[in-house]
């Protein structure tokens, strides 16, 4: 179960510097067309494109070299400009051409409901709150866990959700009721210059168009470059654990391990060819990222059930409850990202399980010894949800399950895998 979580967590990991980059070059395009173009209506990086992303993941690379202390002082500097301009973008369209009518006048449909849930995992809005992420990746560098890790994952989490939810006000308000007339799925804007932008310049707001262009490749810069150092720890804490060669394990003088970052840099650049579109792999991403989540619940009840008197600066309070609760939105999550991403996080983590069978990075050289008993349940969960997905009926799916059946499938489906988790696990895990 280690193995299979630290693999799908350096999968998920390694596709993000990637996927801004890519964010980044779509916006550029507005300047600098020859960079992408459109494959039946799809944004695509040209070969101009893939080799200018090649050029920016590299340069975040070298810029890794210097260490921990320069990363993160650059990176305050690029939160507050990513912070500022959001703000400055809700003050700018309250205090426009606001209507209050359009939370009204257009409101939601129960034929709706199925678009909702699949745009979760698949437009990006479980992607929006990955960015708690490097907190934990990068806890062991922290000067005070106890306080820092609690108020970087959760404070994190509650401005992005502040922040964000202003904005779906903001830009419905900003919107001329006449754009409405014939639904949301007809709203466009010249050029695909992006929503926001799209209102700035239905408003005559140029200057600040070209301040949300800069935001759209600053942000993006920001996140794959602090993810650039927080992957390469995967690359060590999989290593220690004897699960990737030891040259993972060399740091440069500034703390830094170099030779995972250059993989990283390699691995990144060959998701580029599964995945050319920005969605695509953003999709991926989410489902797998969220498998790695599903597996905190029964981590947190296992620990407690093998460790009860260990000393806890946090302790989640019905944490029964508590996990079960997101175990299973976290399969739902999974479930709506649809088949035609599943399959290939199936092969993904197929190709994992191989690559742990066939090569040794023990210190003696001899094969990891491997916990069946405890940790079998991971494989039955995997191929149940690959089942679930393919007879369900978001991304290609086989439509065999109909839209409400599936919640209550997924729900006895998470059940039995939870209690079989957690009764597999040791007595003693410390």
């Amino acid at each position: 179960v280690g193995f299979a979580l630290g693999w799908i967590a350096w999968l998920a990991s390694i596709s993000i510097a990637p996927i801004e980059t890519m964010a980044m070059i779509q916006y550029a395009s507005n300047y600098l067309p020859g960079i992408m173009h459109k494959v039946n209506g799809t944004p695509i990086m040209s070969n101009l494109g893939i080799l200018t992303a090649a050029g920016i993941l590299f340069i975040m690379c070298l810029l890794n070299k210097i260490g921990v202390k320069f990363i993160s002082k650059t990176n305050i500097g690029i939160v507050l400009f990513k912070l500022g301009v959001p703000i400055f973008t809700l003050i700018v369209l309250f205090s426009a051409d606001f209507h209050a009518s359009n939370l009204q006048q257009f409101g939601l449909h129960t034929t709706d409901w199925k678009g909702i849930l699949s745009a979760l995992p698949t437009a990006g809005i479980i992607f929006s709150f990955i960015g708690f992420s490097p907190a934990i990746q990068l806890a062991g560098e922290s000067k005070n866990p106890n306080r820092a890790i609690p108020l970087a994952i959760i404070g994190s989490l509650c401005l992005c959700i502040v922040l964000y939810v202003l904005l779906q006000i903001a830009f419905i308000g900003a919107l001329n009721p006449r754009d409405l007339v014939n639904g949301w799925q007809h709203l466009s804007f010249a050029g695909d210059a992006g929503p926001f932008a799209g209102i700035a310049l239905g408003l005559g707001f140029i200057g600040f168009m070209y301040i949300l262009y800069a935001d759209a490749a600053v942000s993006p810069l920001g996140t794959g470059f602090i993810y650039t150092t927080s992957t390469a720890r995967i690359n060590y804490a999989m290593s220690k654990n004897n699960y990737m060669p030891p040259a993972f394990l060399k740091l440069n003088k500034k703390g830094v391990p170099m030779n995972a970052i250059w993989t990283n840099y390699v691995a990144g650049l060959l998701l580029f060819l599964p995945f050319p579109a920005w969605q695509s792999m953003m999709s991926f991403l989410v489902s797998a990222f969220v498998f790695i989540y599903a597996v905190g619940p029964i981590a947190l009840l296992s620990l407690r059930k093998s460790n009860p008197d260990m000393i806890r600066p946090f302790r989640l309070p019905y944490a029964k409850v508590m996990t079960i609760i997101a175990f299973y939105i976290c399969n739902l999550i999974i479930y709506w990202t649809g088949w035609s991403i599943m399959y290939k996080v199936m092969i993904a983590i197929l190709i994992g399980f191989v690559y742990l069978r066939l090569y040794k990075f023990t210190p003696t050289g001899k094969s990891l010894k491997i916990d069946w008993r405890q940790g079998i349940w991971i494989i039955p969960y995997f191929i149940g949800m690959a089942i679930i997905s393919f007879y369900g009926d978001f991304g290609n799916g086989e439509n065999r399950i109909p839209f409400g059946l599936d919640f209550l499938i997924i729900a006895l489906f998470s059940i039995v895998i939870f209690v079989w988790a957690l009764k597999s696990s040791k007595k003693e895990l410390l």
